[in-house]
């Protein structure tokens, strides 16, 4: 197919010679991990793969080769899904699960009625949801140190809220920044099934495809 292929590492100026609509060029910026953009003047595809990019490189044509490799690169992926209703831990050597731990402490819900009764909830609410935080970290450390020395990335998944309470209470979380993926994997109550499929969606790329703008 006639046009060129672009693969674009995270922040690296876009071609002089493409245009984006301002929303295709939003997501770029956007994207911590870079782009694959397929380009032609009829139609072109934005990728944004879950994985970063690691290089710059121009093709004429489009080739989805380079696109392949990165996608099929051997990777061990560490996934923590929080949330009030459970959390799930699990390591994976590329979507096969090699370590797990999957727990569902128990954290009351949300309590209508006011008053003094409705503060006495909120604070047995709070320790409750501390004490699964804690416990999620323990579990945390437990699964993933045993496979840090050859972690190649950490995405967090649940309801983001929870997430970040969660980071501010597992100091040991902090230790992960430089592999950690700053996207959230929506998730519903961490259970087996749900840690196992969730690494489908760690893999997941973002297609965007969209007409350029003419001038």
């Amino acid at each position: 197919m006639s046009g060129r292929t672009f693969c674009l590492p995270a922040g690296h100026p876009l071609p002089a010679m493409v245009s984006l609509p301002e929303e295709i060029a939003k997501a770029y910026r956007e994207s911590e991990t870079g782009a694959f953009l397929f380009w032609s003047q009829a139609e072109s595809k934005l990728v944004i793969p879950p994985f970063p990019v690691e290089r710059y490189k121009e093709q004429e044509g489009w080739h989805i080769g380079q696109m392949h490799s990165l996608l099929d690169k051997p990777r061990r992926t560490a996934l923590a899904l929080v949330r009030l209703g459970g959390f799930a831990i699990g390591v994976f050597e590329g979507e096969r699960l090699i370590a797990s731990k999957v727990d569902a402490p128990f954290v009351k819900g949300r309590h209508r009625a006011g008053g003094s009764s409705s503060g006495r909830f909120a604070r047995r609410r709070e320790g409750q949801a501390r004490s699964l935080y804690d416990k999620a970290c323990e579990v945390f450390r437990a699964i993933v140190e045993p496979h840090r020395a050859g972690l190649d990335h950490l995405v967090l998944g649940g309801d983001r809220m929870t997430l970040v309470d969660y980071e501010k209470r597992c100091g040991y979380l902090s230790t992960f920044r430089s592999i950690r993926l700053r996207r959230v994997l929506h998730v519903p109550d961490p259970r087996q099934a749900v840690l196992e499929n969730a690494i489908q969606l760690a893999y997941m790329s973002q297609v965007i495809t969209f007409t350029p703008p003419r001038h």
